[in-house]
Order: structure tokens, then sequence, then C-alpha cells
């Protein structure tokens, strides 16, 4: 639903007295709202999953249904007016900084609830990467990772969809005592690395295709002899806890044990494309 119609006024109100007597509706800002037009974290996931309600979205430009066709907001939906995706990185980190008071405000401040989007790598470097509630929203291919907070504020991961999954190989042979996944670029190409799962594999074919066309996604030039290391646990990705010894790295998700064995230089582009799978792993 795109056109939100805000709520319908009951005069009788929720004791059956009337809201008659006093009533201070006339001064609160309950407008039609856009379902396109996400202000926070709640918002923007009802809108990607098809859930809006009234309540969280920003106001309908026509203040009136039956325009959503020939609206501006639709229109740029329709055309995937999105952020633009750095190259060569899947993830995202998305920090929430709340708009400063309006100076001068004094009973009603237009920017309260308000906020704006930081994107930066999940290293926590600057990206460059200009967006906002409704780009995000209208970015093609996006999973959504969970929201958390942490001391510098609330966050969420954004997690791009790989259009190169597509050509990928995952060749997967289950034992008595595990299961092991072979990734390949393509059909033809040298092995990327083997994930060797123990106990129950929850492992899904899009989650290893994604994985395998991260990885596959270098050149020469993009080895960084700087390895960073991953977190014992990263937020907003619960359940997911990795181990890094050397070159060697466990990801543990409940009772399934994944051991990784590579066939590329553990770099920036390795511990990252991890990274990435572990918030589509637990993406909403």
């Amino acid at each position: 639903m795109l056109f939100l119609p805000q709520p319908s006024y009951g005069p009788g109100g929720p004791d059956g007295q009337g809201w008659n007597r006093l009533s201070l509706n006339a001064h609160f800002d309950t407008r039609h709202q856009c379902g396109l037009l996400p202000q926070n974290f709640a918002a923007l996931w009802e809108s990607m999953t098809g859930r809006q309600e009234w309540g969280g979205f920003g106001r309908c430009p026509r203040l009136a249904p039956g325009h959503c066709g020939d609206c501006r907001i639709q229109q740029l939906h329709m055309a995937h007016d999105g952020i633009d995706w750095p190259a060569k990185t899947p993830l995202l980190l998305a920090r929430v900084r709340p708009l400063p008071a309006t100076p001068g405000s004094v009973f009603v401040n237009v920017t309260a609830g308000l906020s704006e989007l930081e994107m930066v790598s999940w290293l926590g470097e600057p990206t460059g990467v200009e967006a906002d509630w409704r780009t995000v929203r209208n970015t093609a291919g996006l999973r959504l990772g969970r929201s958390f907070r942490d001391a510098d504020g609330e966050a969420f991961w954004l997690v791009r969809h790989n259009s190169a999954a597509a050509s990928t190989a995952v060749r997967t042979r289950t034992y008595r005592t595990h299961t092991r996944h072979a990734l390949y670029g393509s059909d033809g190409q040298v092995r990327l690395a083997v994930l060797a799962c123990h106990g129950r594999c929850t492992h899904s074919t899009y989650a290893l295709e994604q994985l395998a066309a991260d990885l596959a996604d270098r050149t020469a030039d993009d080895i960084d002899a700087a390895v960073p290391a991953l977190p014992e646990r990263l937020p907003g990705a619960p359940g997911v806890t990795f181990e890094m010894e050397d070159t060697r790295i466990t990801v543990h998700r409940h009772d399934h044990v994944a051991h990784f064995a590579w066939d590329v230089p553990v770099d920036t582009v390795t511990v990252t494309a991890l990274a990435a799978h572990a918030v589509r792993l637990t993406s909403t």
C-alpha cells in the first residue's frame, strides 16, 4: 500500500465521553503519508517488504488518494532511483544521525524524529556515498540487515545483491560427518574456497553463490597485505561468531560450524566477503 490515510477522527473518544470537551488534535501533524517515504528503520523495513502502515513515513505530496500513478515519488521508485553503490564492496553500514533541532524552536521542532544517514564501510571508514531513507528503499537488489545500537548510536547493515552470482558454480557433496561446498567464480575457473560444514548445514544456495561472487570480485591490484581482523561477533548479526587464526577462519552459527579453506589470498576482499556473508545469513 502506497497511500497511507491518516487515522480517522473518533469524536466519541476511548471512554465514550467525547473528545470535543478539550482536543489538541488540530495542533498535531496527522497528514496522509506515502509508503515510499520511510523516515526510520522500522518504516524502511515495512516499505521494503510491502507492510506499510500509517506512521513513520513522510507526507503524501498530493495529500489525497488516487494520484500515485503520476506522482514523482512513484516515478523515482519505478526507476530504481537508489544509492550509487561503490564498486567491489558487498557491504555498507548505515549510521543514523538525528537532525539537530530547528534554531529558535520553542514549542514545535520541525526536525523532531527526523534523521539523515551516513554511509561507512563495515570497518567504519568513510565511503562518500550519499544516501537517505528514500534512496536506500529504492536501491535495487538490496538486502536489509539487522538494526543495532552501539556507542556511536543506531546503525544497520546494507548488503547488495551481486549480479555475478548467476554465473558462479557451487559444488556440494554430503558425507556422513559433514557437507562440503566448493566455490568457483564460474565453471572452468580455478576454485576460490572450500567450506566444510559440520553439524546441520544452514547455507542456502543463494548465500553460497553470493559469497562465491564476492570472493571472485577482485583483481591483482586488490590484494592487500594488511588483512583486517574479523571481530569475534559482528554487531547486528546475532548468533554468528568468527574464529580467525592466521588464514584459518571458522564461522559458528548456533549448532552449525563451517571451516574455510582458501584458494584465494586472505585479504580485505576475502574478509569483507565473509562479513557480508554473515549479514546475509541473518538479514530480515
